[in-house]
């Protein structure tokens, strides 16, 4: 496990939250929108205007839209028709490349039950089966690759479609586009901790994401308290979500409400989940939110963005406050994400766990 960043002084923000931002949060009916263009752009003062937004953001509410983030249009589209493709291909071949032992594949419908215990303790225990299905994904690797050889769990090789050879290449760029983005945001997020810009830098020499694509179908009927999408918190640094003009995510404001995100054209939502949580010590919220049976098909493609599997995760002494308890215990990403899945997806059946354990693997039990 590497070791976290040395302790350094805090380096307060040169800027205050902007009336908008502050709004927004306020009303509680929408997200609040912030423009990246001047920030990638390099304008003198756009990295803490954001920080200082973010800062308060993360402590509030956890959710906000992105717009001029940079990620080509065409991409973003193309990779929602090809992933309308990836659901309408036959059944027979989705369950060939049923979601196993990696937690990498295709997973059908009202096949596993969402929970864990943060949203067990925050709003109820869930025991109802989710009515989406999915196709999952996580950094794309070679035979070669020294995880896939010890079978390292959930870093196994991707599940791609035979018959769908050019959903692969574009979900492929997707993430990498994804994936640089989500490398220009740690700058936003350390000055909002006040740390110094490049304080993540050494987490992030070789990320790891999670790719879910998911299927939305309209239901003529759930079960009370059955959802599309159960309640949950992210376990990720940060997710980012292209917008779709389908409704259904709702997310938890302070007040324990749900907020119905409404669609900006062209917009990333982001938030932030419980690897962030873990270092900042409590001081950037993994907000719960859930989708909703939508009125027509809606389908997402959420990246989820995390650190090195080496990276401690424990606080960053910076976020402990004279006084304040530690509040997470020190452990790499790795030991953080094998039980943090196992806590969250519950499946209908053995099949899950229908790939061999070996030595270089962790235990489901772990």
């Amino acid at each position: 496990m590497t070791a976290m960043p040395s302790r350094a002084a805090a380096q307060p923000l040169q800027a205050a939250p902007s009336e908008q931002v502050r709004a927004a949060i306020a009303r509680g009916t929408d997200l609040p929108i912030l423009d990246l263009g001047p920030y990638l752009a390099g304008v003198p003062g756009a990295l803490e205007q954001l920080a200082a937004d973010v800062k308060l953001i993360q402590e509030e509410l956890g959710f906000f839209s992105v717009i001029n983030h940079g990620i080509p249009h065409a991409l973003i589209d193309e990779s929602f028709r090809q992933t309308a493709k990836l659901f309408e291909i036959p059944m027979e071949e989705k369950l060939r490349h049923r979601v196993g032992y990696h937690h990498q594949g295709y997973l059908p419908p009202k096949a596993s039950i969402l929970k864990s215990e943060a949203i067990r303790t925050k709003i109820a225990e869930n025991t109802k089966k989710d009515t989406n299905s999915a196709w999952l994904f996580m950094r794309n690797r070679t035979e070669d690759d020294p995880k896939v050889r010890a079978n390292v769990r959930h870093r196994g090789l991707n599940q791609w479609p035979e018959s769908l050879p050019e959903f692969r290449q574009t979900l492929y760029d997707y993430q990498l586009s994804m994936e640089r983005l989500a490398l220009k945001f740690l700058p936003i997020y350390a000055r909002a901790l006040e740390l110094r810009a490049d304080y993540f830098d050494s987490m992030f020499k070789a990320p790891e994401y999670y790719q879910r694509c998911a299927y939305y179908h309209p239901e003529e009927h759930l079960d009370e308290g059955q959802y599309a999408l159960a309640p949950h918190s992210d376990g990720s640094f940060l997710t980012l979500l292209p917008m779709t003009p389908v409704p259904g995510l709702q997310v938890m404001t302070p007040s324990r409400e749900w907020l119905s995100v409404s669609y900006v054209k062209d917009a990333l939502i982001v938030n932030t989940g419980q690897i962030l949580n873990r270092l900042s010590n409590d001081r950037f919220i993994a907000t719960p939110h859930r989708v909703v049976n939508p009125p027509m098909k809606r389908y997402a493609l959420t990246f989820f963005f995390y650190p090195d599997d080496d990276a401690n995760v424990g606080p960053i002494p910076e976020c402990v406050r004279p006084g304040d308890e530690i509040r997470y215990d020190s452990r790499s990403f790795y030991d953080f994400f094998v039980p943090y899945l196992d806590d969250l997806y519950h499946y209908n059946d053995a099949e899950f766990m229908k790939e061999s354990e070996s030595p270089g693997s962790l235990a489901r039990s772990q």
